[in-house]
């Protein structure tokens, strides 16, 4: 059993990034304070979630006879000193990531001489968040050989799968062709994308437009409302794969996301620009697409903010900018560097999750030998 314990509300999304990747070598065990817990009510099938014990000899005793980890990622939050050091005592292997003074301590104490020496005793690596406490650690008494300041490691993208026939014949009949992927898209959107298409479309008439609706069962009124608005359609459901004559095609097939990121240079994240709700721009940047948005970010404000930061999206409030903004961008260049852009912020932090990956494999391997 790997353990990954979740001290903070703001690690959700990384510790469930983290228990997926340990989920394909065994079973993993979610702690969290009982005000957490409701950010993991639906998990994977073998990740067990329950609530941190109290810190108590007894309570303690009494959790790791019942879950016996082998290893143990402790990311953020306050430090628990009794359970840490039954930790420690029952030879768990230990790794404390995300660790920044601010929360480091329970209860908001401040930090004092030899506090950082003690809380860092269980634990054999320290990632800390910032170098700022990771100097605070060290001047605290802790070795340097067990502190790293890594910046936060943050969620990791699952790409979607896709159907590799499907992607070939794609590629053969788009050729060449200038395209732009709308995805997700609800319906009070589709009236201003057929707009954006047709004001980008001025200055490529080979541009084509590949739309997603949200709900593919809606593919022949999203098809009806684009020829309204003056363009040539196709209907995926209907066999149709897209025709040079076609301006727009509707894939309004279920599930195929994954196979249109990967082939799409540039998408438009639908549910952004109209109320509906976003999805997540880390699906089609993992997959090598730049994105543009609109303002409606929710539920996933803090990963739109993240590429923003680092100049990998483009955000437009109208029809008219999303136009503007396609035209510009759907160049090689200008997709490459946005792209780009987002690979890098998404996997930055890859190379210590694959570390962190094997250690934990590595200690449960040696764990489950010894027994």
């Amino acid at each position: 059993m790997i353990w990954v314990h979740c001290g903070d509300a703001g690690e959700v999304a990384a510790t469930l990034s983290l228990a997926t990747r340990f989920l394909d070598h065994n079973d993993v065990l979610i702690t969290a304070e009982v005000d957490i817990l409701p950010a993991f009510s639906n998990v994977a099938d073998g990740i067990n979630v329950v609530q941190i014990p109290p810190d108590t000899p007894a309570k303690t005793r009494d959790f790791l006879a019942k879950w016996q980890p082998q290893f143990l990622v402790w990311n953020g939050g306050p430090i628990r000193s009794v359970l840490l050091r039954l930790v420690a005592r029952n030879k768990i292997n230990a790794t404390l990531i995300n660790a920044r003074i601010s929360t480091l301590f329970s209860g908001g104490s401040r930090w004092v001489p030899g506090a950082s020496r003690n809380a860092a005793t269980p634990f054999s690596r320290i990632l800390t968040a910032d170098g700022a406490t990771a100097t605070r650690l060290i001047r605290g008494g802790v070795s340097r050989d067990k502190v790293t300041a890594t910046g936060p490691i943050l969620e990791e993208p699952i790409a979607l799968p896709h159907d590799q026939n499907e992607l070939t014949v794609l590629v053969e009949a788009l050729g060449t062709r200038p395209f732009w992927f709308a995805a997700d898209v609800v319906p009070a959107e589709v009236t201003h994308i057929a707009t954006a298409h047709l004001s980008a479309s001025r200055k490529n008439y080979r541009l084509l437009l590949i739309i997603a609706p949200r709900d593919a069962q809606s593919g022949q009124q999203v098809a009806d409302t684009l020829r309204e608005a003056g363009l040539k359609v196709g209907l995926r459901s209907q066999g149709d794969n897209p025709m040079p004559e076609q301006q727009a095609y509707v894939a309004d097939i279920e599930g195929e996301f994954g196979l249109w990121y990967r082939i799409a240079p540039l998408t438009f994240m639908g549910g952004t620009l109209s109320a509906g709700g976003a999805a997540s721009p880390f699906e089609p940047i993992v997959l090598g697409s730049a994105i543009i948005h609109g303002p409606r970010k929710a539920p996933y404000e803090a990963r739109y903010r993240r590429l923003a930061d680092a100049q990998a999206c483009r955000e437009v409030r109208t029809a008219g900018e999303l136009g503007i903004a396609v035209g510009a961008l759907i160049s090689p260049e200008q997709t490459a560097r946005l792209a780009m852009a987002g690979w890098a912020e998404i996997t930055q932090n890859a190379e210590i999750t694959n570390n962190l990956m094997q250690d934990a494999v590595t200690h449960y391997e040696n764990a489950e030998g010894t027994q």
